[in-house]
């Protein structure tokens, strides 16, 4: 007969090498993928915050222009704080919605880089401009 074994001995209870091998992978993996989504989020953030003072300088240019009494129909250049050109597109709207004998209707647009450029600020005004 043949005497049991212990299961105590050099039979023990754990981990491989190659599973921790795996293991320790799977988590550089999972770090690596962490530190990537991470750094994206801050990319994007900080795009995100260019756009904004983009558009808060553009409306501060719209701004200053109707308080002086200045913003007028036709085109206007520029330059943006960062170095980009922008180009300040006013025209009066009212005319071609078949509205005569009111005050101006402006469409105001400004671009980046030229007329047709991306989009910073648009909007419509109807009062104190002159024109």
């Amino acid at each position: 007969m043949t005497p049991p074994r212990s299961s105590s001995g050099s039979d023990a209870d754990g981990f491989t090498l190659v599973e921790m091998l795996v293991a320790f992978a799977i988590v550089s993996l999972c770090t690596v993928s962490a530190l990537d989504v991470a750094a994206s989020l801050g990319r994007q953030s900080g795009q995100v915050e260019a756009a904004l003072r983009a558009v808060d300088e553009a409306r501060g240019i719209v701004a200053l222009r109707l308080a002086a009494g200045t913003l007028r129909r036709g085109a206007e250049t520029g330059r943006f704080s960062d170095g980009q050109t922008w180009i300040l597109d006013v025209a009066d709207v009212g005319p071609r919605l078949g509205w005569h004998d009111v005050p101006p209707v402006w469409h105001v647009r400004l671009t980046r880089d030229a007329p047709r450029g991306p989009v910073v600020y648009e909007t419509v005004l109807t009062v104190g401009l002159g024109g």
